[in-house]
């Protein structure tokens, strides 16, 4: 009798052992990050603008610009795409100021091609004509190592205003850099006492009077106030194909570029 009970007890745990085993599953594998890159060429028939900073602190300080033809350049590089991961191969690299969020020099460094650190030149590549203006970050002495650069490239005449921190542009600023259109232009940056309260963003770049302007530094509380004085703002994933044609004849018009890339 005892024995018969036993080898039912032993039939039943190595039932109930069966099924434990059946229904314990191994965890799932964690997904792998959906990349999202930068496009490398250009198809459009038109100039080819695209944010490509890996930051997410600084998202919008970062571009690509293509031509028509195919040839890139990289205006203040920050946290950008390794090579083995997206070739842009840029035929000039160059930067409006040393802070760290406008430079990546692992990323100059690894190309051998023409390169403007923030300081005055005049350069051409087989596309682009590419010069600087001397201008400052801090206050109104202007310096030698921050600069606006502006590239002339198809027809269409494009400026990165960097961390521009003056109180006003200079009449030799202005006959230097020229008409321009399309700028890049911070808004709110404390590194270059630049507030929405002192307007000093907005000031300068009236005065430079675009016919379009790409925000840089700035928060959301930037954009209701870009709108009242602006217009509405036009919103664009990640790039922007634009020829002179596309360039509105009212000035000032705001066109954000968004940053959605990731790299890792």
């Amino acid at each position: 009798m005892k024995n018969g009970i036993m080898m039912i007890v032993l039939s039943l745990a190595l039932v109930f052992a069966g099924c434990s085993a059946k229904t314990v599953k191994a965890p799932p594998a964690p997904a792998k990050p959906q990349l999202v890159l930068p496009i490398v060429g250009n198809t459009t028939g038109k100039v080819q603008i695209q944010t490509v900073s890996g930051s997410t602190a600084y998202p919008y300080n970062t571009y690509a610009i293509t031509s028509v033809e195919g040839e890139t350049v990289i205006v203040d590089p920050t946290e950008m795409p390794p090579r083995s991961l997206v070739e842009l191969n840029p035929a000039a690299i160059v930067s409006t100021h040393g802070h760290m969020d406008h430079v990546d020099p692992k990323y100059t460094g690894s190309y051998e091609c023409q390169k403007i650190s923030y300081t005055k030149a005049d350069i051409k590549t087989q596309d682009f004509h590419i010069y600087t203006v001397l201008s400052a970050h801090q206050s109104n002495v202007l310096g030698t190592t921050n600069v606006i650069i502006v590239f002339e490239v198809n027809g269409l005449r494009i400026a990165h205003m960097g961390d521009i921190g003056q109180d006003k542009l200079t009449k030799e600023q202005l006959k230097e850099i020229g008409k321009i259109d399309i700028a890049f232009m911070q808004f709110e940056n404390n590194w270059s006492s630049m507030r929405l309260a002192s307007e000093k963003g907005f000031k300068l770049i009236e005065q430079l009077n675009p016919a379009v302007i790409v925000p840089t530094h700035y928060t959301d509380a930037a954009l209701p106030v870009l709108e009242k004085k602006y217009g509405k703002i036009t919103d664009y994933v990640n790039v922007i194909a634009v020829s002179k044609a596309d360039i509105p004849t009212k000035p000032l018009t705001v066109w954000r570029i968004l940053n959605t890339h990731k790299y890792q």
